[in-house]
């Protein structure tokens, strides 16, 4: 077994994994750890065993300390150069003419390089901009263009439902979303409805998504034809897939009647139903395995389900 330190070195930013080695870590500590860019400080946020040997690892980034107050105060003070950077910057664009809004800074722990990110609508020539913040910033400068998902990120604020952003309090990574998830739950095709405060589709659309594909191939949907336990049958309006109910249309010559039955107690309505049982009909050549001996008028196998036109004149 190898025990195994997940380390963020961002408020919200990407899990890496390192081999906990013999240092005292606990979640919540601090760590100076090696990265593709240099040494970077972190803080600890998981701690796990998995299978495995130390050499099994695919890099040889380690974490090389516990952060000590000084490395505290380092980064401190890299915050404050970050902060100034993308203020120089913004104020140099403005000048320029570019049209770009700088989102926030970072300065790398070892104080040698800042990265700037910034969100635009079109592409922006920011070479000279670029040459004029490391002549008064005196440090390599690397400008990136986010989307406004991290700009949403990074200003933070409340979404429709009242609560913090998912994007400034637990969600790590953006996972595509796309308008398929509106489709499958039902909500109306109105983007504005269910747009965060980014402009994009909201990311909880994903969370129950995996939850309304399982109903959807389980439950009946809208406009199939179902026989109830009172050996009526109906078309199916409406289903709540959360409590696993369907609103059912009954019509008969004189009357229209809405139902909310459990799903369960619903079935698909078949195309033997002379003796209307339950279900539509037992289901065989000659309806009633109990003996009713009333011969199908269709071979017995699912019908094509009806499709409801909610026009009722018609």
């Amino acid at each position: 077994m190898t025990a195994l330190a997940g380390v963020t070195f961002q408020k919200l930013g990407k899990l890496h994994y390192y081999p906990a080695e013999e240092l005292p870590l606990a979640v919540g500590t601090h760590v100076v750890a090696e990265t593709e860019r240099g040494d970077e400080f972190g803080q600890v946020k998981i701690l796990r065993d998995v299978e495995g040997e130390r050499n099994d690892a695919a890099k040889s980034y380690r974490i090389l300390r516990v952060a000590t107050p000084r490395d505290v105060r380092n980064v401190e003070a890299r915050k404050q150069q970050a902060d100034d950077g993308a203020n120089l910057c913004q104020e140099r664009a403005h000048a320029l003419r570019l049209p770009m809004k700088i989102v926030e800074g970072e300065v790398s722990f070892d104080g040698h390089q800042i990265t700037l990110y910034f969100v635009a609508e079109t592409r922006v020539d920011f070479r000279q901009l670029v040459k004029e913040v490391a002549a008064r910033l005196k440090m390599r400068v690397h400008l990136h263009q986010v989307g406004s998902r991290d700009h949403a990120r990074a200003l933070g604020g409340y979404g429709p439902c009242g609560r913090p952003l998912c994007c400034t309090t637990f969600l790590r990574e953006f996972a595509p979303v796309s308008m398929k998830m509106a489709k499958d739950q039902s909500l109306y095709l109105n983007p504005s409805k269910f747009s965060g405060v980014c402009g994009k589709l909201m990311c909880c659309l994903r969370y129950e998504h995996d939850i309304y594909v399982e109903a959807k191939a389980r439950l009946p949907q809208v406009d199939m034809t179902v026989a109830l336990p009172t050996g009526e049958r109906g078309v199916v309006v409406e289903v709540d897939v959360l409590r696993e109910r369907l609103t059912v249309v009954v019509r008969d010559e004189e009357t229209t009647r809405y139902l909310n039955v459990p799903a369960a107690e619903a079935q698909v309505a078949r195309a033997c139903g002379d003796c209307g049982s339950a279900g539509g009909g037992c289901g065989s050549d000659t309806c009633g395995s109990g003996g009713c001996g009333v011969p199908a008028k269709i071979p017995a196998k699912t019908i094509q389900l009806q499709r409801w036109h909610r026009n009722w004149n018609a």
